[in-house]
């Protein structure tokens, strides 16, 4: 039976990636790395540790131990933070779920910016939250969600993941999770390894409702 939705943030609950994969452009700008924002949306979920490594790679570089502290900073204060707003549609859903279900949130991002997400738009409905700064190994590895799971006390079979990015769908099913993917900024087939793919966020909120308990909509008489 479904006790719980774990969802990750960025591009998912809040359309932000946009802004972010620009943020991190500027920041990799002033390490001479020049990057496109399809470059950020394939890494979307890792934290920044391996973000930057993998970056660096793809330009044949090695980054120096300040880049891992420097360049997130950068990405922090180049981030156009008041652009970024919870996709239409979301809270409602979110009201209505958090009634029914245990909800976590799992994210890539950084503390800092996983902290001024939830204060400004979901304070109150998430029991569980993992970011980036949380764990050493961030997703493709498991190791976030499978830190939710324990943290929710609950088996995999109780628990169903929505992302939206390949190595957050990666993380999920070797978390043994099953994964909904949102194709808000991908293409589909780059998200097929999904168990269920969700063609954009009108979808994503039918199938949410769609899982609510049928008697949870009557009320009930003590």
């Amino acid at each position: 039976m479904l006790k719980a939705i774990i969802f990750d943030v960025d591009g998912v609950l809040v359309d932000s990636m946009y802004f972010q994969a620009d943020a991190w452009a500027k920041a990799f700008g002033e390490a001479g790395i020049t990057i496109d924002r399809e470059d950020i949306y394939e890494l979307e979920g890792s934290n920044d540790a391996r973000l930057i490594k993998t970056i660096f790679e793809k330009a044949g570089k090695e980054p120096e131990p300040e880049h891992f502290e420097q360049l997130p900073e950068r990405k922090r204060e180049a981030l156009e933070f008041d652009s970024i707003k919870p996709f239409e549609g979301i809270l409602d859903c979110l009201d209505e779920l958090k009634r029914h279900f245990k909800l976590a949130m799992v994210s890539g991002s950084n503390r800092k910016t996983v902290g001024k997400i939830v204060d400004k738009f979901f304070s109150g409905y998430f029991e569980v939250i993992i970011n980036g700064s949380d764990l050493e190994r961030g997703k493709p590895d498991p190791d976030p969600y499978l830190k939710a799971l324990e943290m929710l006390d609950l088996t995999k079979n109780e628990c169903i993941v929505i992302e939206n990015a390949p190595l957050g769908i990666t993380a999920a099913k070797r978390a043994g999770l099953y994964c909904v993917a949102v194709a808000s900024m991908l293409e589909p087939e780059k998200v097929q390894h999904a168990d269920l793919v969700l063609e954009d966020h009108a979808a994503l909120l039918d199938y949410l409702k769609s899982i609510i308990p049928e008697e949870s909509h009557t009320s009930k008489v003590s």
